[in-house]
């Protein structure tokens, strides 16, 4: 992303979009990468630990077929981390940082619970927890909470409006079997 020998200003840390979020790199422990292999559609994550200093691929449905493609493409975005890192003035340093599968992660039992796998690795490995395949029994149960937990989140504008359509739309026992 360099023009002209100068930074492109998509990097500029002090005019661009991307600087009002840049500061927050400064004490950012781990960063979160949800990654997607078009070929059988499939959703993993990458966590890049700065703390640790070393990038851990989380994947509830390996496959020898694809797993040196997916090796490969979170090499590829490490590598373009640390270019805008570089770029941005921010103080991490990637380029270095081992990358390898997280042992023994809870497996997926169909072809399309992937993208609940990421987003439960994500809520869970940010605070170090381990994961254990009983988080996983109910993925309609762990759907759900997802998504009331996007609809209710106090940053939702449209929270009111979401709820509001929901209440309209819905009779009061199919709600209490929604929400049970």
């Amino acid at each position: 992303m360099i023009l002209c020998g100068n930074p492109h200003p998509f990097f500029d840390r002090k005019t661009s979009i991307v600087s009002k979020y840049i500061s927050e790199f400064d004490d950012c422990e781990k960063l979160f990468i949800p990654m997607h292999d078009e070929c059988p559609g499939h959703w993993y994550l990458c966590v890049i630990d700065f703390k640790n200093s070393h990038t851990q691929i989380l994947d509830s449905l390996r496959s020898k077929n694809r797993d040196k493609f997916r090796f490969q493409s979170v090499k590829t975005v490490v590598e373009f981390c640390q270019t805008f890192f570089k770029l941005s003035d921010i103080g991490k340093d990637v380029f270095q940082f081992s990358i390898d599968w997280a042992p023994s992660i809870p497996t997926q039992e169909n072809g399309w619970d992937c993208g609940v796998h990421v987003i439960r690795h994500m809520q869970r490995f940010k605070n170090g927890d381990p994961m254990t395949s009983s988080d996983f029994c109910n993925s309609m149960k762990i759907r759900r909470e997802i998504a009331c937990d996007l609809v209710l989140h106090e940053g939702n504008r449209e929270k009111q409006t979401i709820v509001a359509i929901v209440c309209t739309k819905t009779s009061t026992r199919a709600m209490k079997k929604l929400l049970l």
